[in-house]
């Protein structure tokens, strides 16, 4: 997967100001996202500290996405989002540009702007048109829409002719180009509708159990050995023994009064 955009994620707690945080590229992967929850410290037991604090999109591909629009969405939408642009040419991209750019755009929602590629023929782009005379002369030189000898041409009011058509189409001229709708009927394919499981990559790492000493199992108290007795006491003791013993002599034992 190459990055379509960037969001910042920061915690509320230790970032609130939203000035930094870590940056993680869309579309990702669970694992990807989970690694950067770690990174700013919010784990399953505080799920609620995590917020979007920044959008960004890679030079040269530059997506007009609001940047309020952005911060205001979910990491699953903006990952399914991300997954839905990763196909589209520099034109296609050129042209959601350009309709984001609009006064009164009808791409409101990330979930609107989900179902662009399957609308790409909804509108009509031309990148290098920016002025009502460039569009008169647009339409006079280059569309084949006008049928009349060249010779005549030069007698049109290019000025007056792209107003006059801006008008009638209700087009827009944009950093982009000028856009103007087709005529075709817009799809509502996945707008309203829950995001694809697989799209689906908000998690959070598991928190880092402490372990709590009181609560672990103590070791048998057993009771003290006796002290071990040497040798020379227990010769005191047969010493004792016998000097306690009768000492007569055998033979003179007494059986009744002298």
């Amino acid at each position: 997967m190459r990055e379509v955009f960037s969001i910042q994620l920061s915690n509320h707690t230790i970032q609130p100001d939203g000035k930094t945080g870590v940056w993680l590229d869309l579309p990702a992967t669970a694992e990807q996202v989970q690694a950067a929850m770690g990174q700013i410290g919010v784990k399953q037991d505080n799920p609620w500290d995590y917020f979007i604090s920044g959008f960004s999109s890679p030079e040269g591909r530059h997506l007009a996405i609001p940047y309020d629009m952005a911060l205001a969405s979910g990491v699953n939408e903006l990952n399914f989002l991300a997954a839905r642009l990763e196909k589209l040419d520099t034109y296609e991209i050129g042209t959601l540009n350009a309709v984001l750019q609009q006064k009164d755009t009808e791409m409101r929602t990330i979930s609107r702007i989900i179902d662009y590629p399957d609308n790409l023929d909804y509108f009509v782009n031309l990148p290098d048109i920016h002025t009502v005379a460039a569009l008169g002369d647009y339409y006079l030189n280059r569309s084949g829409m006008v049928d009349m000898p060249d010779e005549w041409k030069p007698a049109i009011d290019r000025l007056a002719l792209g107003k006059h058509i801006a008008g009638l189409e209700q087009g827009a001229f944009t950093e982009y180009g000028y856009i103007v709708k087709s005529g075709d009927q817009w799809k509502q394919v996945y707008e309203g509708q829950i995001i694809p499981e697989e799209y689906r990559v908000l998690s959070f790492p598991s928190p880092q159990v402490e372990r709590d000493e009181a609560s672990r199992p103590q070791p048998e108290q057993t009771a003290p050995a006796p002290p071990a007795r040497h040798s020379h006491c227990a010769d005191r003791q047969k010493q004792r023994r016998a000097h306690e013993r009768d000492h007569r002599q055998a033979g003179s034992r007494y059986s009744g009064p002298f």
